[in-house]
């Protein structure tokens, strides 16, 4: 892997934040295109790696505000 390599990884980051943010889409609409036009990952392997890429920060958010809800033993 070379450098252009990672300057897409992190531009598709970036751009898919930006606009998640900004505009509420979601991060899947920018990522997996981008994998799968950009970097020539499967339509499989760019949805699972977008899955995982995006399980830790939505998850962890969501446990917490389910254990400040009282909702979690």
């Amino acid at each position: 892997m070379n450098v252009v390599y990672y300057l897409v990884v992190a531009a598709t980051g970036l751009a898919a934040g930006l606009l998640g943010g900004l505009l509420g889409l979601a991060g899947g609409t920018v990522i997996i295109p981008s994998l799968v036009l950009l970097l020539g990952f499967t339509q499989h392997k760019a949805q699972g790696t977008s899955l995982i890429a995006m399980l830790l920060p939505v998850g962890i958010l969501a446990v917490i505000r389910y254990w400040k809800a009282g909702n979690v033993d």
